[in-house]
């Protein structure tokens, strides 16, 4: 069993709602227009997005995350399309977008830059004229320059989440120790720790334009101290 799928029953404890992304996403994607959330999770800003007006197909690899996200839309009478292919399976989708948004640090899975250039090319094939793109990883320029490998540990009435780095080559070690009820699970999983000084190249050489970095989505502007690493750009 993967550790998403052991997570899944937990994710919104350990990850609710926030609004403030909500907003984020709200105010710079097209109002009304058709989106693609890729790696929606357990769904709950998909389904947010839906409740404004918004078109939205959540696509997530994870199958019992995405059964996740059809029985909320089902309890809330959302119209809401639920897909389970990858980031690398975008280019399946047969439909083009007004904007795509992949947030939660969920690029940091793919394997490497290459991989990473092939996601924001298809992306951009996928998005109509003047559709919008939205890019959410962790600060890993603050990761890697300042060592700063820790999080806060999560706590709830009955768990426990607890997220550690460790450098391993190219890549970063993620790993994530989730105690329920005193019984405790553990996963590790590689990530590919891309910069802001890697992915904003790569933007413009996919033909993006009107690329603008936040550091939260507070709408802070991006530095090496700020938490995340945020893009927002158009095709």
């Amino acid at each position: 069993m993967s550790f998403y799928k052991i997570l899944s029953p937990y994710y919104d404890q350990i990850f609710p709602a926030n609004k403030h992304t909500k907003q984020f996403l709200s105010a710079h994607l097209p109002k009304g227009g058709k989106i693609l959330d890729v790696g929606a999770g357990t769904g709950n800003m998909a389904l947010a997005l839906a409740k404004e007006g918004f078109t939205v197909t959540a696509t997530e690899p994870e199958e019992r995350m995405a059964e996740e996200i059809r029985m909320k839309a089902l309890a809330e009478t959302i119209s809401l399309n639920v897909e389970t292919k990858a980031m690398q399976q975008v280019d399946e989708f047969t439909e083009t977008y007004d904007g795509i948004y992949c947030i939660g640090n969920t690029i940091a899975h793919l394997k490497n830059l290459e991989e990473i250039d092939q996601f924001l090319q298809v992306t951009f094939n996928k998005l109509n004229e003047n559709g919008v793109f939205i890019l959410q990883i962790v600060n890993f320029e603050r990761v890697l320059g300042k060592k700063d490998f820790s999080f806060p540990v999560i706590r709830k009435e009955n768990l426990e989440f607890q997220r550690h780095y460790n450098l391993a080559r190219d890549n970063i070690l993620f790993t994530t120790t989730l105690t329920v009820d005193g019984e405790t699970q553990s996963n590790t999983l590689p990530l590919y720790p891309a910069t802001a000084s890697q992915l904003l190249p790569l933007l413009e050489s996919c033909r993006f334009k009107e690329i603008n970095s936040f550091g939260n989505f507070n709408s802070s502007p991006y530095s090496i101290d700020t938490p995340a690493f945020i893009v927002t750009a158009k095709k």
